[in-house]
């Protein structure tokens, strides 16, 4: 019989936060409201039909199902973990129909191929693919040694450093857009194939990620960075061996280079521990443009963000670029003081609808924002909150969005709490609105303006898609 669900830990990885920290607080604070209770037909119990909903049967809202019915699992040393997992989703989740799945018989499915599991990475792999089945982002567990089946090996390697590359995946290949990171050079050129990090092969994980995710090539590509980011993660001083292809050179090259130390405040949240939070701010040479780029979503960084604006319009900023490629989202409430710095009137940044009642994004006017034109840049790291700022300030005019490709469309809002016996589990509590209407999970934040990027333009030193928006900024229709 499932455990009952303990207390809810609330954080986030590459999702958003329930809660409403002070620094948002002030008439910034998301408006609660409510909506009415949904009756549905009585929930079946341990999978009678065997079948998803379809077009004459409606879908059963679980909410009602009495967990102490359902029948025992086979007991295996993960049973206990995979049980956690299928009654968090059934009680948490947003939609109580699990999506229209018959979510008992998903759970005797799971629990039954779990007896097969040989360790602990095939019972992850086996609760991730259950997971799998709601065909949603922000639903995933990590185990306690944090690899799952079929993972590379040097994907659970990490450290306090990095290898000072920027890697993303251009044309089915790991291309190098930024050889420097950290103040420190890599000696590995832009626009370099990355061929091989230590003894792992980078195109094998390009070419099984295009094949798991066939259907949206920017979620095949960012997580083909991700593991690469994980292999190019390292202790302060270690060296990792890079084999790579120069642009133009017919032979690879091999470098050893040394892991630097990554120079940011540090900020927890939750169950998500020392994270680096990093804001950068700057004045487009010979232009009145600023720039403006911050990794991720936490509440210390508003402050800096207030002061890097303040900062920027003192050198006479009369138009911003705001850079949220490669940022993976954060807490959610933060859109609204972020929000606050760029909007002149009242506004409305879309809504999370829960399981029971929803959250308004609701903007009060800043007391003297910035009101010059906005260019906003996305690629396929832009997810979550980053999707949620950018789609509502699309929606509302406020900014033009430029990219190589469309955000993630992972905007789903989630927590994350841990498992038994060690492990983490990160599950969907609700979907978002933009003020538009537009769904952004599984679609992205669509470009206005499509800018093809190739390795030559990084092998060049050039950085397309900021170039693109610096142009459309200083041309006379932006004013």
């Amino acid at each position: 019989m499932p455990a009952a669900p303990s207390t809810l830990v609330r954080s986030f990885v590459l999702g958003l936060s329930l809660l409403l920290p002070a620094a948002c607080n002030r008439g910034t604070e998301p408006e609660p409201t409510t909506t009415p209770e949904v009756k549905a037909p009585p929930p079946q119990t341990d999978g009678d039909s065997g079948d998803e909903a379809t077009a004459d049967t409606k879908c059963r809202n679980w909410s009602e199902l009495d967990v102490a019915s359902l029948r025992s699992l086979p007991q295996t040393p993960y049973t206990a973990t995979l049980e956690k997992v299928w009654v968090t989703v059934l009680t948490k989740h947003y939609d109580p129909t699990i999506n229209c799945l018959d979510w008992p018989a998903v759970r005797i499915e799971y629990g039954e191929k779990l007896a097969d599991a040989k360790d602990e990475a095939a019972a992850f792999g086996l609760i991730t693919e259950m997971l799998g089945r709601l065909g949603q982002s922000h639903l995933a567990v990590v185990p306690p040694r944090k690899q799952v089946a079929g993972e590379p090996r040097a994907a659970v390697k990490s450290g306090d450093a990095e290898v000072p590359i920027e890697v993303r995946v251009i044309g089915g290949e790991a291309v190098v857009v930024n050889p420097a990171k950290h103040g420190k050079k890599s000696g590995i050129p832009g626009g370099a194939v990355l061929l091989a990090v230590d003894d792992d092969e980078v195109a094998p994980v390009v070419a099984a990620t295009a094949e798991q995710h066939p259907e949206r090539m920017v979620e095949a590509t960012f997580a083909a960075r991700r593991v690469i980011g994980s292999w190019l993660s390292c202790p302060t001083g270690a060296k990792k061996t890079l084999r790579y292809l120069p642009s133009g050179a017919s032979k690879p090259k091999t470098k050893k280079v040394t892991c630097v130390p990554i120079e940011a405040e540090r900020v927890s949240l939750g169950n998500l521990k020392n994270v680096p939070a990093v804001v950068e701010h700057r004045m487009i040479p010979k232009t009145k443009i600023g720039y403006l780029s911050f990794n991720i979503w936490m509440i210390p960084l508003v402050a800096k963000i207030e002061a890097a604006m303040t900062d920027l319009r003192k050198q006479g900023m009369e138009a911003l670029v705001i850079d949220l490629r490669g940022n993976p989202g954060g807490v959610g409430a933060m859109v609204v003081p972020v929000g606050r710095l760029i909007l002149s009137e009242d506004a409305n940044l879309g809504e999370m609808r829960m399981r029971e009642g929803k959250q308004v994004f609701k903007v009060t006017a800043g007391d003297d924002p910035f009101t010059g034109p906005i260019a906003l840049l996305v690629d396929e790291g832009t997810a979550s909150t980053s999707e949620i700022f950018g789609q509502a300030l699309q929606d509302l005019g406020r900014v033009r969005v430029f990219g190589a490709v469309p955000s993630q469309g992972a905007a789903l809002p989630s927590v994350i709490e841990e498992l038994p016996g060690g492990g983490m589990l990160q599950f969907v509590v609700a979907d978002y609105e933009s003020p538009g209407g537009t769904i952004v999970e599984g679609k992205g934040v669509q470009p206005d303006t499509v800018v093809p990027e190739t390795r030559e333009d990084f092998a060049k030193g050039r950085d397309p898609v900021l170039e693109a928006a610096v142009a459309a900024l200083q041309s006379p229709a932006s004013e």
